[in-house]
Formats: C-alpha cells, sequence, structure tokens
C-alpha cells in the first residue's frame, strides 16, 4: 500500500477514534457541532465542496483498499496450453525456487519473492553467502538455473527477469552467521 494510502487510512481512523470517544465521555457535544456545520459550513459553497471532495476521496481509498484485498489471494501466475489454462500460485513457485537453492552450495539463506507482470515475472532473490565464490560467475550460474526452472514451469514465452541481492559474506574462521530476515505476518493473505 502507497504512503497516501496509509496515511489516509491513520487519519480517518484517528479522527473517528477520537469523534467516538469524546461523544462517549461528553467532551464533544453533538447540537453544537450540528449548528456549527448548519450555520457555517452548509451555506457555504466552498466549504460544501471541500466536504463532498473529502467524501469521495475516503470511498475511493476504501474501494481501493477492498480491490487490493481481493487481488492479493488471487496471486497466481496463469500459463494457458493447448489442453487449457493452469494457474500456479506464486508461494508454491517461491517455495520450488528457494529449496532449489538452499540444497545447492553457496547461500545460507535465502528468501525469494516473485513479482507478476503482464510479459512474465521478476525474482528477486535474497540470502547470505556462506562459502568465498567467484561472485560474478555463482550469480550468473543462479540466475541461469532459476530462469531456466521458471521457463520450463512457466513456458518460453513468459520473460523472465531475476534479481540477485547478496546481504551477508561469511567469509573463512568466522563463524557461520544466518541472520533471518522477520516473517512478515499473514504475508501470503
Amino acid at each position: 500500500m502507497g504512503f497516501l494510502s496509509v496515511f489516509i487510512y491513520v487519519l480517518i481512523s484517528v479522527f473517528t477514534g477520537l469523534t467516538f470517544i469524546g461523544l462517549s465521555l461528553e467532551t464533544i457535544d453533538l447540537a453544537f457541532v450540528l449548528r456549527y456545520m448548519e450555520k457555517q459550513i452548509l451555506p457555504d459553497f466552498f466549504a460544501r465542496s471541500a466536504l463532498l471532495i473529502a467524501g469521495v476521496l475516503i470511498i475511493l481509498f476504501c474501494m481501493r483498499y477492498v480491490q487490493r484485498i481481493v487481488y492479493r489471494r488471487e496471486r497466481s501466475i496463469i500459463s494457458e496450453s493447448s489442453y487449457g489454462k493452469v494457474s500456479i500460485t506464486l508461494v508454491a513457485i517461491e517455495d520450488m525456487i528457494r529449496n532449489m537453492l538452499e540444497t545447492g552450495k553457496g547461500f545460507s539463506f535465502v528468501r525469494v519473492k516473485i513479482i507478476p507482470n503482464k510479459r512474465g515475472a521478476e525474482v528477486i532473490i535474497r540470502g547470505n553467502l556462506n562459502t568465498e565464490v567467484n561472485l560474478p560467475l555463482f550469480t550468473q550460474d543462479i540466475q541461469e538455473k532459476t530462469k531456466e526452472k521458471l521457463q520450463n514451469l512457466l513456458g518460453e514465452e513468459k520473460e523472465i527477469r531475476v534479481r540477485i541481492e547478496i546481504k551477508k559474506m561469511v567469509f573463512k574462521g568466522q563463524k557461520n552467521i544466518v541472520e533471518e530476515e522477520p516473517e512478515v505476518p499473514y504475508r501470503y493473505y
């Protein structure tokens, strides 16, 4: 979610919460608020226009939030074959790539994220290296293996881009450091 959406939701929530608290503790007089709106805001065209725009924006932000929730559940890549459509969830693909990379040499910790787009997908691999390797050859090999695996799974017509981010490198003589990133709760919901 973008910064603006989060900011709007926080403002609306704080305003609504403070209003309800004020009404329950009788620090906000509802009759006074209604009289003020009737005498000051409703006769003024610009104040009514501002209220209209604020109301429309609130409804649009809420609809956008609901739309994001609905589309987040349907995170999958759809491939078509001569026999019909095949839908593969991103979680399954991420697990497959993670297992492939963890069984090989090099990574001590791997986190995979797939971002689908219209032409294919972008794969982001974040990990810790646990051995000294020739970095350009190692990353090229990982990118080729990942791209080949995904093209075999999704089809040759899909464009696959693989990006690798090395978080830590452990050299000889150091303890094997595996610092896992905290798992985001409810990531796949």
